[in-house]
């Protein structure tokens, strides 16, 4: 995993505190889709964690880039509208895929 480019402290508390706290419930599913697969339970149930994981990990996602669009980047739009404007799109196309 490449290090971060950037350090950033994160505007509200709170948000940080629940996209932590989601990460940690991701990362016991993660450890019980490893378990399911070892103990070979029915392709279905190790489907339908798999589709829990990913809707868990959009919503986490989603609670990020709704903190760094309302703070990070309504902040740059005071002061380069430019820069903030392309970051946004760069953004909208890498979670829309």
């Amino acid at each position: 995993m490449p290090a971060p480019t950037k350090t950033h402290h994160h505007a509200n508390p709170e948000t940080k505190a629940k996209v932590i706290s989601r990460l940690k419930k991701i990362e016991g599913q993660v450890r019980a889709l490893s378990k399911m697969v070892e103990e070979d339970v029915y392709c279905d149930e190790v489907l339908n964690l798999f589709a829990s994981v990913k809707a868990a990990l959009n919503g986490a996602r989603d609670v990020v880039l709704e903190d760094h669009v309302g703070h990070c980047l309504a902040e740059q739009m005071q002061t380069d509208p430019n820069k903030a404007t392309a970051e946004l799109m760069h953004l909208i196309k890498k979670v829309s895929t």
